[in-house]
């Protein structure tokens, strides 16, 4: 098989395992809540990827203490940025929240410029297109309760009935959800800035496998302390109703993160890599597709216009980023 062959399998695997696999955890979060689902989810892919990693790296030797330091700094805000990714899809539209998180890529690129590594000014247009994009999809026109339709009370003053007729109209507001939509893409987006030199020195599956660990132990021994009876009960409820769907999330989660890894670890060229990034960076529309499709999501017409340009800023984005 060609590089450009093996790039294109990649690419589209990862793309179909993130998208099938954000569709699925938000249909956990709404059964048993963001929390179990999420921390039932890096677990399982905990185990799944210390498998593949031992599989594929064997046991690590020679690993420094700044490789450790770093893992786990990598891994505390990834921890930030899941907890953020399962928030949104137990509060918002995945139609919504799902392109948003997506835009990671877009975060990667201002932190990089940050730090004194601008982008070319070629990827200056796809960065725009995912700030519009997220303003627009996230806004909302919110209808007026039937408490603030009721008409003034005669006693009340002009300025109480100018407040109670303007709050009974519609107006602007905020989607659910896109908040923490934000905050996983700004969390992903550093994680996947910092990563590379990680996963070179101890491996991509040694790497991801760490960052699941660091995950587990930032919610798990807090949850243990303070809640031990509630999430023993909600592992045990998400073992026994949603297990299959569980290893299946897992499983294509660390799928998407070893696809990806796989694809972009191999010495390839600039043009495969753009192959792998591009596609990889399309799974929101896989999302989208299934939500609309099976949970028959409806969004205003400007927050498809909003999702649009987030989607078309992403792989704008990556394609510059893979050709530079």
């Amino acid at each position: 098989m060609s590089a450009s062959a093996v790039a294109i399998a990649c690419g589209l695997g990862a793309a179909l395992c993130f998208g099938t696999g954000d569709y699925l955890a938000q249909r956990l979060t709404h059964q048993h809540g963001w929390f179990a689902a999420m921390f039932g989810v890096q677990v399982a892919a905990a185990l799944v990827l210390g498998f593949v990693a031992f599989a594929w790296h064997g046991i690590p030797t020679g690993v420094s203490t700044g490789s450790l330091v770093g893992v786990v700094g990598v891994g505390v805000v990834n921890t930030l940025g899941v907890v953020g990714l399962y928030r949104a899809f137990e509060r918002g539209k995945l139609s919504l929240v799902s392109p948003i998180a997506g835009s990671m890529g877009a975060f990667s690129l201002g932190f990089a410029w940050l730090v004194g590594t601008p982008p070319p000014l070629g990827v200056v247009p796809g960065a725009i297109a995912v700030v519009v994009g997220i303003v627009g999809g996230s806004v909302i026109i919110e209808a007026p309760t039937p408490t603030q339709q009721q008409d003034p009370a005669p006693g009340q003053t002009w300025r109480a009935r100018w407040h109670q007729r303007r709050a009974g109209q519609r107006r602007l507001g905020r989607a659910l959800g896109v908040g923490w939509a934000l905050l996983s893409a700004v969390g992903f987006g550093w994680v996947f800035f910092v990563l590379g030199p990680t996963s070179e020195a101890i491996g991509p599956a040694w790497a991801v496998f760490g960052l699941r660990v660091v995950a587990i132990v930032m919610l798990g021994i807090p949850s243990l302390l303070f809640a031990r009876g509630r999430v023993i009960e909600g592992a045990s409820d998400l073992r026994s109703r949603s297990g299959a769907r569980l290893l299946v999330v897992a499983m294509l989660d660390a799928g998407g993160m070893l696809g990806f890894a796989f694809g972009t670890s191999r010495g390839i060229a600039a043009a495969e890599l753009a192959i792998v990034a591009v596609l990889t960076s399309s799974f929101p529309l896989v999302t989208v597709a299934l939500a609309r499709v099976h949970l028959r999501e409806r969004l205003d017409w400007w927050q498809w216009l909003g999702i649009a340009a987030v989607l078309a800023g992403i792989v704008w984005i990556s394609a510059w980023s893979g050709s530079g």
